[in-house]
């Protein structure tokens, strides 16, 4: 999962310190969990980006609020690219960017109610951009946001496009009179700022014609641009039950609600307000026909027309970048029913958090990792391997391996999606009552679960439970795995009991 951030840790006076690393400066000056660091050499601390940048010096004032309300100047002499040894309880000290737009394929307006409050936050963050890796809009940029972002050289970005023409991506956000976001990227480029960027693909709505200009505009501003990913729309099955909206105008009114409003948002007409097609607005009648589309997911063949179109530009990115630069998310693939691209097909893996080239690095990295599987284990186990149902074909050849080890008996169990519905299959989104669920029917004496379904700190899933809590209730030990090292590195562990 991205960070997400927790509001209630933002203090708006700096950076309240979590944990202080031994044999640091903070220990040596007595800094404690719970101190705020607010500002260093006279300049208040936004976010984690001023502490890096401000710190990065021989000679710096630091004041700190202590948790008795006590505050200090401490001049410190250290060494330039020295940190003083803190973590901070969030990233951000001051106010978080939220989104105030209404793209329709929104995941949060397609989760059921009552769950932590953060996973209901729309964070558009450019700042989470820079240090996550986040996707924003860029649609709520000030000035002065650019003029830090030139000035801090907050490189590289990331950045949602969904499509270059201003029309249809009017459609993809929901939202009137953007700025274009072509001359946003020639923008950064200016600064030497580079940007990855992605798109969301809606069947029927920016694929297509309208996927071929956004991807020769993004191509065309390169080497700005360093990567473009297109990964398909996910839907869960709160966009299809009952009267839940099923097309674009539709997903895109649901922003309007009053449980999805936003009152520190900025205020925004309704999509009615105004008629789409008037010259004033700067829109082409076509706008309000194509917000009727049907809001669904790819089919195999769409899929397929997708990767296609996509790797049609493979030959003339190596030929002019010596990079693929476009790349299919591995969704795409998987769906199609189509090979897995070779390594170097992924460069640098640019944009593997976003599920482009895992697959390939999987296979890659369990082709080595299991050389150091053991010939056998002592004690007879039998071992689930979760997953969803996407990768369920792909860890069935890792199981296959897996079972050749006298002693141990591995199970695949995809875990059919109940809580966001069986169209959502990715690993990243299972939920812990459905998972308990699979294990407790699966007849497993231990499981090993993703670790991607977990947060970004690795302790809690999407409905709030830790690997603990599905421990106890599935009723066997839980480890998590990254990779087939990690994996591998289990079983040799159950080898040696």
């Amino acid at each position: 999962m991205n960070h997400q951030s927790n509001i209630k840790h933002s203090t708006s006076a700096g950076g309240r310190i979590s944990a202080i690393h031994p044999a640091s400066i903070a220990a040596e000056l007595g800094l404690q969990p719970g101190d705020l660091i607010m500002a260093i050499a006279d300049h208040y601390l936004r976010d984690v980006i001023d502490y890096r940048f401000l710190i990065a010096e021989e000679q710096i004032d630091v004041l700190v609020r202590h948790a008795n309300g006590e505050e200090i100047v401490y001049e410190i002499e250290k060494d330039p690219d020295e940190d003083l040894g803190v973590d901070f309880e969030e990233p951000l000290f001051d106010r978080l960017r939220t989104c105030s737009n209404k793209c329709p394929f929104c995941f949060l307006t397609q989760m059921p109610r009552g769950f932590r409050k953060s996973l209901y936050l729309k964070d558009d963050d450019y700042r989470l951009s820079f240090i996550y890796s986040n996707f924003v809009t860029f649609t709520n940029l000030t000035e002065a946001d650019w003029e830090r972002i030139a000035s801090q050289h907050l490189s590289p970005l990331h950045i949602s496009v969904h499509a270059t023409d201003p029309a249809w991506r009017a459609v993809m956000l929901g939202k009137r009179d953007l700025p274009d976001v072509r001359e946003q990227i020639r923008r950064l480029g200016q600064m030497g700022v580079s940007v990855h960027t992605q798109i969301v693909a809606c069947p029927g709505v920016n694929d297509g014609v309208v996927l071929a200009q956004s991807i020769n505009d993004l191509i065309a501003l390169a080497p700005t641009v360093q990567s473009i990913a297109v990964v398909p729309v996910g839907l869960t099955k709160y966009r299809f039950e009952g009267n839940k909206p099923r097309t674009i105008r539709a997903a895109i009114e649901v922003h309007e609600a009053p449980e999805w409003h936003d009152p520190h948002a900025e205020a925004l007409p309704l999509w009615d307000s105004a008629p789409l097609h008037d010259p004033s607005l700067g829109f082409c009648s076509r706008l309000a026909a194509a917000s009727e589309v049907p809001l669904r997911c790819y089919t195999p063949a769409e899929a397929a027309a997708v990767i296609d179109l996509i790797q049609s530009y493979s030959a003339t990115c190596r030929r002019d970048f010596d990079m693929t630069l476009v790349y299919p998310s591995d969704e795409f693939y998987i769906l199609a029913g189509r090979e897995i691209p070779p390594a170097d097909f992924y460069d640098d893996m640019p944009q593997y958090s976003n599920g482009v080239g895992m697959v390939r690095d999987f296979l890659d990295t369990w082709a080595k990792a299991k050389r150091r599987l053991p010939a056998s284990i002592t004690t007879p186990t039998r071992l689930a391997l979760v997953c969803g149902t996407l990768v369920g074909p792909l860890l069935q050849q890792v199981a296959t391996r897996l079972n050749r080890i006298a002693g141990l008996e591995v199970l695949v169990l995809p875990v059919v999606n109940e809580f966001f519905g069986p169209t959502v299959t990715v690993s990243g989104l299972l939920a812990a009552q459905d998972v308990i669920a699979a294990l407790q029917s699966s007849g497993a004496q231990r499981a090993i679960l993703p670790r991607v379904m977990f947060d970004y700190q690795g302790n809690r899933t999407i409905d709030d439970q830790t690997p603990q809590q599905i421990s106890e209730a599935a009723a066997m030990p839980v480890a998590l795995a990254n990779d087939p090292t990690e994996l591998v590195r289990y079983v040799r562990a159950l080898a040696q009991r």
